[in-house]
């Protein structure tokens, strides 16, 4: 099944995205370690229990691969593995030291393919909750409401025997208690249940798990990415804008007609996001505009700006803004840093 095809589940969807010149209701400053605008008056802490837009991203591909998964392998193939430490695991390098041995030794071996996900409790205990593809069917007989009550008489042999196997090796490679059950919904549902485990990692989430990877994907399991960008009229702005400020940077420099590898070999490869206070402070294009307004070199109009200087471009770049100075964002005038000395 084609990704374009699927819905799209799950939290943290379309909403103030990294690029992207929507604002949220408490509009506040732009992170400058993300680009993300945030709401105001955020403490450190707040920031770090603020859902990014990776973390958004990596929610949507996550809902959409764990579909993608049950209409490939049948809802009756798919296990849920929820895998606990046997001491207080703490640390993330720990942590994922672990699940690499046990991904090398038994779940490469054992299963046709899974989804990992990383969890940090309230407790501050670690644990990865995994969607693994068995071989056989685990979910025919099985009495959901008896599994909630203590009775396992309706569990199927192949399931037992996932039970016997966990119960045996977990303890191999220094996890604890772990539990694996046969999914009881639909594809829909899990993939919106799966990406709540993001959210709540993020209510949790610590300074020393910056960095870590909260989705892991073996064999077949993954078919989306995070390599896109919402489909918001934000990032069609954005869009434009970066069209526009590219054709500005290159007019500084002599350039007519700018490519991508002529603006990274001046301003490196991630030019837009060093740029992006400047691609924000641009004026918009109007709702209707389906296409990038026409640049007139020398142009004092709000939707035709002229070049910013090329001193200025380069001083922003370089960070050698004094105290005070600014992107200028009034639609009438340059937008260019004000009174760079």
């Amino acid at each position: 099944m084609p990704i374009s095809a699927l819905r799209t589940p799950g939290p943290f969807l379309v909403k103030y995205s990294n690029n992207s010149t929507e604002h949220s209701p408490a509009q506040g400053k732009v992170d400058p370690s993300t680009g993300e605008i945030l709401p105001q008056n955020l403490t450190a802490a707040d920031k770090l229990n603020h859902p990014s837009t990776q973390h958004r991203k990596s929610a949507a591909a996550l809902s959409w691969n764990v579909k993608a998964l049950a209409d490939r392998y049948r809802i009756q193939r798919l296990g849920f593995l929820t895998l606990t430490f046997a001491d207080h695991v703490l640390e993330p390098k720990e942590a994922s030291r672990r699940l690499n041995s046990l991904k090398t030794h038994v779940l490469r071996k054992r299963y046709q393919g899974d989804i990992r996900v990383f969890e940090r409790q309230k407790s501050g205990r670690i644990h990865y909750h995994l969607l693994v593809v068995l071989g056989s069917d685990i979910r025919t007989g099985a009495n959901f409401h008896e599994f909630t009550q203590g009775d396992y008489r309706s569990a199927s042999q192949a399931l037992r025997a996932e039970w016997a196997f966990w119960r045996k090796t977990a303890k191999l490679y220094g996890f604890g208690r772990t539990e694996l059950l046969p999914v009881k919904s639909t594809g829909e549902a899990i993939a919106a249940y799966v990406g709540k485990y993001i959210s709540k990692h993020i209510e949790s989430r610590e300074s020393r798990d910056k960095g870590v990877r909260l989705v892991s994907y073996s064999g077949p399991a993954r078919y989306a990415t995070t390599r896109f960008q919402w489909a918001s009229p934000g990032m069609q702005q954005w869009r434009k804008k970066t069209a526009l400020a590219a054709r500005i940077l290159a007019h500084g420099k002599g350039i007519s007609h700018p490519t991508e590898n002529t603006l990274r070999r001046l301003y490196g490869p991630r030019w837009a996001f060093k740029l992006r206070e400047f691609i924000l402070s641009l004026p918009d294009f109007p709702a209707s505009s389906t296409g990038l307004v026409p640049f007139h070199p020398g142009s004092l109009s709000a939707s035709q700006p002229p070049p910013c200087h090329q001193t200025h471009v380069d001083a922003f770049l370089d960070r050698r803004r004094p105290p005070g100075a600014s992107w200028g964002v009034a639609p009438s005038q340059t937008p260019c840093i004000s009174q760079l000395a």
